[in-house]
């Protein structure tokens, strides 16, 4: 199992408890680069027909849970359109 995917298994594991750094990186990894970043906010495309965007924030040094599940969610979505 490689780093990423030990990341991606500790954030499905416990989506309460994520460090901003580890979902940013598994946001970069899976839907490439932020396509703007505003403050302290990234928003991400996903690669989708209806291109949903996805908005991330921290609040201090972690990654807010609702926006990890968001995260969780356009992933398996994602996952789901590649198996197609």
């Amino acid at each position: 199992m490689t780093r990423d995917e030990k990341r991606l298994e500790r954030i499905r594991n416990n989506p309460g408890d994520v460090s901003w750094a580890d979902l940013v990186a598994v946001c970069d990894l899976c839907f490439g680069k932020p396509r703007r970043r505003r403050g302290s906010h990234l928003i991400y495309d996903t690669p989708w027909m209806d291109h949903p965007l996805l908005v991330l924030q921290p609040r201090k040094g972690k990654a807010k849970p609702y926006q990890v599940r968001q995260a969780l969610r356009a992933l398996d979505e994602m996952e789901e359109h590649d198996g197609n």
